[in-house]
């Protein structure tokens, strides 16, 4: 049995692009916060909306993750689930939301994918979001990843029966995994018909993934002008697979040669505790590209870099 676990929760910074020297911060419907700050222990509840000016922490009653809107006066809101810590970071505010990592992986499937993709090139993306989540580490001091395209995009958490919520929850737990260690999976909008290994990158120092997997240059059946790094998953590449009716372990084995997919031991209790009938590992390999190079795309993504 592999000994691999996957911790239960993942601390995202969110809305750190906004600069922010001062949040807003409501309580969810029905919902109980308990707000500490400046050495006080206050209770938010109803439609009252609290002020948050230097560092903070937010929960549920006894430490529970909640769901509540933060943003900032007069600008973006946005709804979260989670435990939240407000820390100062020079003149401004940061917020880091520690969320159940199933949440974090539908909200990223939702935030990145594109209107109308098909279910298994969702699923494709779920595998990948979290091995990311996973994999990638050291990406930031003080917190795991960011809310923006330099970790992935986050926003709001779709709906229970929304495709990215359904992806995550028949997908729960699984990673990509090279030669029994995680990859920190990457993907881009459009490889332009070709996928880069990581030496084609040419990344190098601290931007480059973890070392391990050297990723590898793929044909994909996607054509037209490349938008992002073209490493890993092609997501236009992914929906056109998916279109043409396979499913997302051959898209995962075409864009991750030599790699598995494993279903691992998600530690502790989650918010998201609905368990779904997972298949089990199994060996993925490289799809015949004759089988799918023909194929071309229609509709647009958004890349994580």
């Amino acid at each position: 049995m592999l000994a691999l676990t996957l911790a239960a929760t993942v601390h995202i910074s969110v809305l750190g692009s906004l600069h922010p020297v001062q949040f807003e911060l409501q309580p969810g419907k029905g919902v109980t916060l308990i707000v500490e700050t400046q050495g006080r222990t206050e209770v938010l509840e109803g439609e009252r909306t609290m002020p948050l000016i230097g560092p903070a922490r937010v929960a549920g009653r006894k430490g529970a993750i909640a769901r509540f809107r933060l943003g900032v006066p007069g600008g973006m809101q946005r709804d979260y689930i989670g435990r939240l810590e407000v820390r100062r970071a020079g003149i401004e505010l940061q917020a880091i939301v520690e969320m159940d990592r199933e949440t974090a992986v539908a909200s990223i499937v939702d935030a990145e994918g594109a209107p109308g993709m098909p279910f298994e090139a969702r699923k494709a993306q779920a595998v990948v979001t979290r091995s990311y989540l996973a994999g990638a580490h050291k990406r930031h001091e003080g917190f795991d990843f960011c809310d923006t395209e330099h970790c992935q995009l986050l926003k709001d958490p779709p709906a229970p029966n929304s495709a990215a919520s359904r992806a995550a929850a028949v997908t729960r737990g699984q990673v990509l995994l090279y030669k029994g260690e995680v990859v920190p999976a990457m993907y881009s909008a459009n490889c332009g018909g070709h996928t880069k290994s990581l030496a084609q990158s040419g990344w190098t120092g601290a931007g480059i993934p973890q070392p391990g997997y050297p990723y590898f240059s793929v044909v994909c059946p996607l054509r037209g002008h490349a938008s992002g790094h073209g490493v890993g998953l092609c997501q236009l590449g992914a929906i056109t697979i998916a279109e043409h009716g396979y499913p997302a372990r051959i898209i995962l084995g075409h864009y991750f040669p030599e790699t598995t997919v494993e279903t691992l031991h998600i530690a502790g209790p989650t918010a998201s505790a609905a368990k779904t009938g997972t298949p089990g590992p199994s060996k993925i390999t490289g799809v015949p590209a004759r089988k799918v190079i023909s194929a071309s795309a229609g509709m647009g993504a958004r890349a994580a870099q």
